[in-house]
This record gives structure tokens, C-alpha cells and sequence, in this order.
């Protein structure tokens, strides 16, 4: 009889340590879907803020380009701006889409006019009205340009 009962114990055993296994495992990956979840959460919650600060970042290029002084510091507090604009883009991974001569690409640019220009290539960007921006791999906003027909 105490034979039988100690199979039983040593079975029940080794169904209990497979049960623990089995529940570990289950919760590495619980574990790892849920970093998942919160690194995306993350990513968005980011890349919309961001996408908020942007017209920021278009009236500084705005003023910039219309901007005069003779004023030594008014200068460098401008390209101190511009540095910590720069800075910050390093930071979170924000590369502008604003380059001229480039070809077309739906997936980043949005044309918003065509023009005839014999020294650009057809279907290259002619000029850049709005600049675009992506975040790693996200497309924050489409740049938006004039395309040479």
C-alpha cells in the first residue's frame, strides 16, 4: 500500500512541476506581449505629441526665413532655437522630408500642384511647401509639394 501511495506522490509531482513549467512559460510570454503592447502604446503616444509640436517648428522656420536684425543676440537666441529643434529631433528619431529634385513618392509626399520645369526631371519635387517628417518608421506627416510635370 505505501508503494502505491509514494507512485502516486512522485506522479503527482512531476504533473505539478510540468504544471509550473507550463505556467512560467505562459508568463514570459504574457510578460513579453505586454513590453509589446506598451513599447507600441509608447511609440504612439510619442509620435502624437509630436505630431503637436510640429507647427512649432514650421512658424520658427517661417520667422527664420524672414527674419532681419543686426542684433547679435537676437541672432544666437535664434541659433540656439534651431539647436535645440535639432537636439530634440536627434533625440526622438524625427528626419524632415524636404528634399528638392528627389522623386515623387505617394508614400511620404502629398503633390499638391504641378508645374513645368525643363531642368527637373519629370515626376521630381519642384519645391516644398510644407516640410513632412517621420518618426522611425512612422510617417508623421507627408511633406507637401509641387511636382515637375
Amino acid at each position: 500500500m505505501e508503494n502505491y501511495s509514494l507512485i502516486n506522490f512522485l506522479n503527482r509531482i512531476i504533473y505539478l512541476e510540468e504544471k509550473f513549467n507550463n505556467l512560467l512559460i505562459e508568463s514570459k510570454n504574457f510578460t513579453k506581449k505586454n513590453k509589446e503592447d506598451f513599447s507600441h502604446f509608447k511609440n504612439n503616444l510619442i509620435n502624437n505629441i509630436i505630431i503637436e509640436l510640429l507647427p512649432i517648428n514650421d512658424s520658427m522656420e517661417m520667422f527664420a526665413k524672414t527674419f532681419f536684425t543686426k542684433n547679435k543676440e537676437e541672432i544666437e537666441i535664434l541659433i540656439l532655437i534651431f539647436k535645440m529643434l535639432k537636439k530634440f529631433n536627434t533625440k526622438f528619431e524625427i528626419k524632415q522630408i524636404s528634399k528638392i529634385g528627389v522623386l515623387f513618392n505617394p508614400e511620404i509626399h502629398e503633390a499638391i500642384g504641378v508645374v513645368q520645369n525643363s531642368i527637373l526631371k519629370k515626376g521630381t519635387i519642384n519645391s516644398i511647401l510644407q516640410t513632412g517628417y517621420i518618426r522611425r518608421e512612422s510617417l508623421l506627416r507627408p511633406a507637401l509639394v509641387i511636382v515637375n510635370n
